[in-house]
């Protein structure tokens, strides 16, 4: 046992020790690559610091050259400037304010751009330049702005006249009596149709602005930032020429130097950045020297430290390993402590939870039993409620009870086992009535029978939480689960005597439910039955086959819902619904004519066998009226022949037909169906409910409306729509429509209509 204990205690410390030194390596091996690695991460970070900050010096000029690339397009296409350049000799006198008023528009442009010092035209008709301070002859402008012993007058003047010019270019500009050269940009402003230059657009770089500029980057001061063109000709630094020697890149002092570059996105410039590495490489020897130092330094004090906590850490796990058996040690003498222990505790929670899962199902076993006894009414009488619910661990909230039923209708897309789907129902509606009431469910012959406990402050509400709480379970199951069911529900007790007959109150709700209901939630007290008296009297009956004999199948439909409405409001037994639907149903065939009882229709119908066939009161209403509608059928066709009203719809059909003849007239119609004009207008008049010459003007003004909404006018309207004259048109159509046609025309015409979309 003690070689054992050992073997534990070895594997363990060793373990730790190998785990406490390879944190320990992660450090040092981190250390030593940064340490072998810091020549390329300092020329990394060199790199990056000159690009990033070249970037930004790239962004603020590009933006500003774009500014004045802009102000350029701007001013080539400014009225005062195109007057100005079509200015000459002759008319340059009379145009004086012009060109005053153009060189003030000027000053306004180089006020708000501080990126140039100025902006000057030259016109070539004047040979003149204009700028935003003077208005002076070629010539003269150029001694007093451009003079310089390497640009010459006629180098200038050849610059200017360049009809493709639009460029940077480098050119002498005297400043403050000292002349320096400066970056300018030229555009050639010429007429674009054909193609005839008139002048030239000078706008010069402000140069101490680019200068303050580079001198104020952001970086240390032993940095040096140009701007070069494509010539590698420096145009703009930030030390006066210090940190190079000569004007080109390509002459660099003796010096290590890393250099960058950057390429403009608006011009051919580039940005170079040129920066001595010794100032890295400085704080880079310290830095090694550091690295050494703290990897030695690490190596000692983590070695200790190592040591220190493995022994320390060690004494509590031996304690825990102590408490078990020795027996299940010396068993599992091949792993260590932390295994040894890991596999203990669970052995020992895996006892717990079978123990506990066990008594969990016992006391499930109990408490069905018990629910189906209370339901089945066999309760101790002698048992007060608290003593029931503490023996079965029931926690009643008050002495008031009720019972719902819950019956699955069946789904064969689903097809769910009757077990899982009285597990899926339980647990969600338990879910949810149970955040107000108390509920327990059990199986009762293949229904689920939910016991509700009533929380004594919803006493007077507690039918509606039911029902929300039950429609809201319903919507969700059948939309995740596909799983519908229908629920019945009991009146409330005040006892647990009370339980059985909620259950019987319940039974029979489902019961009524079942045979003559559609709803998922039926209540006892909603379909208790009354004591009720037939409610199919002779007189109804009378008043029912007269409107069947009458054809009138509105109305005789109204009457039939009005009757089963009224039996099924006053909660009758199911026998006197049925006695009731077969005595409505005897009553429409005793109206059937006898030559069509026999008939093919009626035999292959066989409405009575259909009606008996019914369990249900949609299933009853919608036989009721088949029948009903094929009665009303057969005597409206019996009718039909012995009446005249077909005469009555020629009548009508002739009027629609011939509305446009101005000859058409009762007389015409009697003379046209070989009727007296007194005959043919009593005939219409009782199939129709009104006159016939009233029907021809009401037929002859809906044409009229017709084709005034159309757009036709007075005159047009009357002659298509059968009237004589244009008046008797406008009289009849008041009277019937009680305004005038044009007014009628003119809130209906299309374009008014268009106004109002």
């Amino acid at each position: 046992m003690w070689r054992s204990r050992f073997k534990f205690r070895k594997s363990i410390t060793l373990k730790w020790i190998i785990s406490y030194a390879v944190i320990l390596l992660i450090p040092l091996i981190v250390s030593a690559i940064v340490y072998m690695q810091t020549t390329q991460i300092v020329e990394y970070e060199i790199q990056r610091a000159n690009s990033a900050m070249l970037k930004q010096v790239k962004y603020i000029v590009d933006s500003e050259l774009k500014q004045a690339e802009k102000l350029a397009a701007q001013l080539s296409i400014h009225t005062d400037v195109l007057k100005f350049l079509e200015l000459d000799n002759e008319t340059e006198a009379a145009q004086s304010y012009t060109i005053y008023k153009t060189g003030q528009e000027l000053n306004k442009y180089k006020s708000a751009n501080d990126f140039i010092s100025g902006i000057y035209i030259y016109s070539s008709k004047l040979d003149k330049m204009l700028t935003s301070e003077t208005y002076a002859e070629s010539e003269l402008f150029y001694s007093m702005m451009h003079k310089s012993n390497t640009y010459t007058y006629e180098q200038w003047l050849q610059d200017l006249h360049n009809q493709q010019l639009k460029k940077y270019q480098w050119m002498p500009i005297v400043e403050s009596g000292k002349s320096a050269n400066t970056a300018v940009f030229m555009e050639s402003l010429s007429r674009k149709a054909a193609g005839v230059r008139h002048g030239t657009l000078i706008l010069p770089l402000n140069r101490n602005k680019i200068q303050h500029l580079l001198e104020n980057v952001d970086w240390v001061n032993k940095g040096e930032v140009y701007i070069v063109d494509d010539n590698d000709r420096i145009l703009f630094q930030n030390r006066d020429g210090k940190g190079i020697a000569g004007s080109s890149l390509q002459l660099i002092n003796d010096k290590e130097n890393m250099v960058t570059y950057v390429e403009s996105d608006t011009t051919k410039w580039r940005y170079v950045s040129v920066f001595p590495t010794d100032v890295f490489w400085e704080k880079a020897r310290e830095i090694h020297k550091l690295n050494l130092l703290g990897l030695l330094i690490c190596c000692l004090i983590g070695g200790g430290v190592i040591t220190y906590f493995a022994r320390k850490n060690y004494d509590p796990i031996q304690q825990l390993v102590n408490i078990f058996p020795n027996v299940k040690m010396e068993r599992k003498g091949e792993t260590d402590e932390y295994t040894f222990i890991r596999e203990s505790v669970l052995a020992t929670l895996q006892e717990r939870d079978d123990m506990n899962n066990s008594q969990m199902q016992q006391l499930r076993v109990l408490q069905s039993y018990y629910l189906s006894k209370l339901l089945k009414g066999q309760t101790e009488q002698a048992m007060s409620v608290k003593e029931a619910a503490k023996i079965h661990r029931m926690e009643w909230l008050s002495e008031h009870f009720a019972v719902l039923l819950f019956y699955m209708n069946p789904n064969q897309e689903t097809e769910l086992p009757l077990n899982l789907s009285h597990f899926i129902v339980s647990n969600i509606v338990k879910d949810l009535i149970g955040r107000q009431h108390n509920v327990l469910f059990t199986e009762m012959d293949g229904l689920l029978a939910a016991i509700v406990n009533i929380h004594p402050e919803r006493l007077e509400a507690w039918q509606e939480d039911m029902e929300a709480a039950v429609s809201k379970a319903h919507e969700f199951i059948e939309q995740r689960y596909r799983l519908s069911f229908a629920v019945s529900g009991s009146d409330m007790y005040s006892s647990l005597e009370g339980i059985h007959p909620a259950f019987l109150q319940a039974l029979e709700a489902q019961e009524y439910r079942l045979i003559l209901e559609e709803n998922t939630f039926v209540w006892y007290g909603d379909i208790k039955p009354d004591d009720t008296v037939y409610a199919y009297s002779i007189n109804e009956e009378l008043i029912l086959i007269n409107l069947i004999k009458s054809g009138d199948f509105q109305k005789a439909s109204e009457m039939v819902d009005s009757m089963i409405t009224h039996i099924f409001s006053h909660q009758a037994s199911i026998e006197m619904v049925k006695c009731l639907l077969i005595d409505l149903a005897s009553t429409m065939i005793k109206v059937v004519p006898q030559e069509t009882h026999k008939t093919t229709l009626w035999e292959e119908r066989r409405p009575v066998k259909r009606l008996l066939a019914c369990s249900s009161r949609a299933e009853f209403r919608q036989e009721l009226l088949e029948i009903l509608s094929t009665v009303c059928e057969l005597v409206n066709a019996k009718l039909l022949m012995a009446s005249s009203s077909r005469v009555a719809e020629q009548v009508a059909e002739f009027v629609e037909t011939h509305y446009a003849d101005v000859n058409l007239s009762v007389s015409m119609i009697g003379t046209h169906f070989g009727f007296t004009p007194q005959y043919v207008s009593k005939l219409f008049k009782e199939y129709a409910g009104g006159g016939l010459h009233d029907y021809i003007s009401q037929t002859r003004i809906k044409e009229a409306k017709r084709l005034l909404e159309q757009g036709a006018s007075i005159d047009e309207t009357a002659l298509h729509a059968g009237f004589l004259s244009s008046s008797a048109f406008i009289r009849v159509f008041k009277k019937y429509e009680g305004i005038t046609p044009g007014r009628y025309k003119s809130i209906h015409s299309p374009l008014r209509n268009n106004d109002r979309a």
